[in-house]
Formats: C-alpha cells, structure tokens, sequence
C-alpha cells in the first residue's frame, strides 16, 4: 500500500506515487485522445473533402456517450477500478493499432476508421468514472480539493496539447513513407504513424495504472453488487433523468443555464466539425493547417478561463452570456465577410496578406474568448441554482442533452456547409445564435418572481418536498421507487 503524505497542495499529491501514476495516466491518455481526433478531423477532410462525414466521425465519437455513458459508470462501481484503467488502455492502445492497419491496407476505405472511433469512445465510457472513482481512494481527504483541481487544469491543458501541439506537429513533420513489402508498396502516411505514436502512448498508460495498487482500488463484492439487475438500473437511471429535468423546468435561470452552456459546447464542436473546411475554403490553405484555426481559439479559452473569474464579479452573468452569444454571431459574419474583401483587393495573394491573417487570428482568439463569456457564468449559475443533493443529476442531465442535442445539430450543419459553402453556414449558424440572444434578452427582461426557487424553497432540507411533488408526476410502477426515495 502507498504511504500518503499529511500535507495539502498539488505538489503534496504529486509526491503521492501511486496518484502520480493515474495522473500522468489522465495526462497521457486525454493528449493522445485529442490528437487521435485532430488526425481524424484532417483524414476525413483530405479523403472526401466533405463537412458532414467530418461531422460524422465527431457523432462517432459522441454517441458512447449519450447510450452508454451512465450505465457505464454504475457498472464501474461494480468492478474492480484498477482493472478497468489497464484493461481499458489496453483494449484503446489495440483498437489504435486497427487505425494503423487499416490506413496503411487503404487510407480511403472510412467504415474501418468510423467503426473502430465508436469502439474506442465507447471503452472511454468504463475508463473516465473509473479514472474519477480512483481519485479519492488513492489520496487522503484533505488532499482531495488539490486533487480534483490538478486532474481539472490537465484536462484543459491535455486537450491543447493533443489537438494543437501534438497533432498538427505530427502531421506537419512526419513524412509520408513508402513501404517496400515484395511486389506490396503500401503508403505509411504521417497520419498512420501518427496513430502507431498514440497505440505505444496507450500502453505507457497501461503500464502506469496496472502498477496501482491492488488493495486501495478493489471493488468490496457485496450481496448488492453481485445481484446487478440491469433492467432496474436503467429503470432508475430514468427515474433520476426524470427528477432532475423536473427541478430544472421550475426555475427559468436554471433552464437557461442548462441551454446556455450546452450551446456552447455544441458551438464548440461546430467549430470542429468546420475547421477543415473553413482552412481549405475560406483561408486557402490544406487541411492539416487546422492549427490556424484551434491555436487561437484554444488561447483564447486559456486566457479567458484565467481572467473570467475576476470579470464576473463585476459583470452580471447572465448579460456575460448574452454579450459572448452575440460576440460569436458577428465573428462568424464578419470572417466570411473580411475575406471576400480580401479577395477583391487582392485577388491574387489575398491568402497570405498578413493583414488576412492577423485579422483571422485575432477572430478566432475572441472567438475563445467569448465561449468562455458563455460557459463560466452558464456553469457558475448552474451550480449556485442547484442543491448539492441534486447537483450530480443535474450536471449529468445538461452532459446528456448537449450530447444528444449535438448530434442532429452536426449533420444539419454539415449537409449545409457541403450544399452551400462554409460562408453560408457561417451565415445561418450567426442568425440561430442571434435567435438565442435575443430570446435569453426577453426571458431575462421578464424574469418570473420565482426564479431562486430552487435555492430558496428547493433547497437541502426540502428534498423530500420536491421528491412527493415530482412523485405525481409518475406512473406506476415508478412511484413505487419514489416511495423508497422520500425515506433516504
């Protein structure tokens, strides 16, 4: 067993070897998973040149998630965690190597490369609560803060390491090679050795979290445990979904909060799903120049999350969303806008002008800038509008419906990108988020005399009044689990 040290702080859990290990695990993982999908955003593009199937291999990846993640999740705490972080790595680091083979038999055959992203997403679904479940076990309490906010700021950095470092420099240094195999010459491509990189990363990973220790991480195979009914788990997975669409629905802020950062996350995956197309068409540049793109925004979100904190206690947070809703609908018209002018003036070299290129720098940077306006005070009110008791449900029922939200939303976006060209989809998305700025304007100019209902009369001590209420909701059989619920 680990000797855990007394002290609290970052650097405290860091000389914790065995947290140390899982961290460096998270770190790795989420770094390689990241630039695993700037290679495929890139692959898709260069292969077909199409917006939706870019779009498609982003839904790919989402969908675990939407059918799988929550009964993922309870199931973890039904096995023994450490397995599940070694095993998971394994299988992710194995599917990683199906990439290899399949782009170097052919780059263009896509059904392999959407299959084996579904597999990978869907082992990520056993490992992310598993990985999450470990953290407490592996450090003492008062080291737990310091612990989660450690594994928090990595999350952000690996995802800027992988889809804006790691990604774009494999692509852009590693050549493409051609193998001599007998009358065999397939192509190794910059992108296949870009996933040979990820599969050995994943087995690093493997390595860390097998040497975790056996006794701190083992599930304890109670009666309960052994008896996993699925049938009724997913049954009370619905009746929660339930309980916690009827707490949001009674405070307008809330719902707003719920609709407001899940928009922003869509808006985020939009940005994805168009970053090849909008480097190839609208800044005349191959798709592997995605960075141009990511590198600004991705700094952006870094400086605003640092500065945000301090701008919210001067901004109110609900006119904070609205300015960065309306910050991101003129970005979006005047980028297309900018760059047929620039065309006009200089028809000729108007894609490497500097002016072009510092002016779509400096878009895409406040462009990160104001998704964050939207995301830190839509997730500051989610979580001051909602009681601890609830608060797990709630998160998990705004994760659950941007992820599903997304995935119409994707295609939509990508049929018209492909139909009418990226500056028109531009157009369309800048007037639906001016809808949604204006429509949180008149919900927040006619705000309802009850809109802390949820802190105020919803709070800890009226759990069970809220859960009698929502129990009319109900039918039968469910309002019999409801019953058990009022005597937690």
């Amino acid at each position: 067993m680990s000797v855990k040290p007394a002290r609290s702080g970052m650097g405290s859990v860091l000389r914790n070897r065995s947290f140390l290990r899982l961290w460096l695990a998270q770190v790795i993982s989420q770094t390689v998973m990241n630039a695993a999908n700037y290679g495929l955003l890139v692959l898709i593009a260069e292969v077909t040149g199409s917006t939706i199937l870019v779009g498609l291999v982003i839904i790919t990846f989402s969908l675990p998630s939407v059918l799988f993640g929550a009964p993922a999740g309870a199931m973890v705490d039904r096995i023994d965690k450490r397995k599940v972080l070694w095993v998971s790595n394994l299988i992710r680091g194995l599917l990683t190597l199906g990439f290899v083979a399949s782009l170097i038999l052919n780059q263009g055959w896509l059904l392999p490369i959407y299959l084996i992203t579904f597999l990978i997403s869907l082992v990520g679904q056993f490992f992310t609560p598993a990985e999450g479940a470990s953290i407490p076990l592996l450090v003492q309490d008062e080291e737990l803060v310091s612990a989660l906010s450690l594994f928090n700021l990595t999350l952000t950095l690996s995802q800027a390491l992988g889809f804006i470092l790691l990604g774009p420099l494999a692509l852009t240094l590693i050549p493409d090679i051609t193998l001599h195999i007998g009358t065999f010459h397939p192509l190794f491509s910059s992108v296949a050795q870009l996933f040979l990189l990820i599969a050995l990363l994943y087995f690093v990973c493997t390595g860390l979290v097998a040497t975790l220790p056996y006794a701190e991480l083992a599930c304890e195979k109670t009666a309960q445990h052994r008896h996993f009914n699925v049938r009724e788990h997913l049954r009370g997975i619905w009746l929660e979904v339930h309980e916690s669409w009827q707490f949001v629905r009674r405070s307008r802020r809330l719902t707003d909060a719920v609709l407001q950062l899940s928009l922003g996350g869509i808006v985020l995956l939009v940005i994805g799903e168009l970053s090849t197309n909008l480097v190839q068409h609208l800044l005349n540049r191959p798709a592997r120049d995605a960075a141009l793109v990511f590198l600004p925004a991705g700094v952006g979100l870094v400086l605003g999350s640092a500065f945000m904190p301090r701008l919210t206690r001067h901004l109110n947070k609900v006119l904070g969303i609205i300015i960065g809703i309306f910050g991101l609908a003129a970005n979006m018209i005047v980028l297309p806008l900018f760059q047929s002018a620039m065309q006009h003036l200089d028809p000729a070299g108007w894609s490497t002008s500097p002016l072009f290129l510092a002016v779509v720098i400096v878009i895409t940077f406040t462009a990160g800038l104001e998704l964050d306006l939207i995301n830190i005070p839509a997730q500051t009110l989610m979580q001051e509008l909602t009681p601890d008791w609830i608060k797990g449900r709630v998160l998990a029922l705004q994760l659950m419906l941007y992820n599903a939200v997304s995935i119409p939303v994707l295609l939509f976006i990508g049929a018209i990108a492909d139909a009418f060209g990226i500056a028109n989809v531009l157009y369309v998305i800048a007037g639906l988020m001016s809808l949604a700025g204006l429509l949180s304007m008149r919900r927040n100019r006619h705000k309802a005399g009850n809109e802390d209902l949820p802190r105020q009369q919803l709070s800890n001590g009226n759990r069970m009044e809220f859960l009698k209420d929502a129990q009319g909701t109900l039918r039968q059989p469910e309002k019999q689990e409801y019953v058990s619920r009022l005597s937690d």
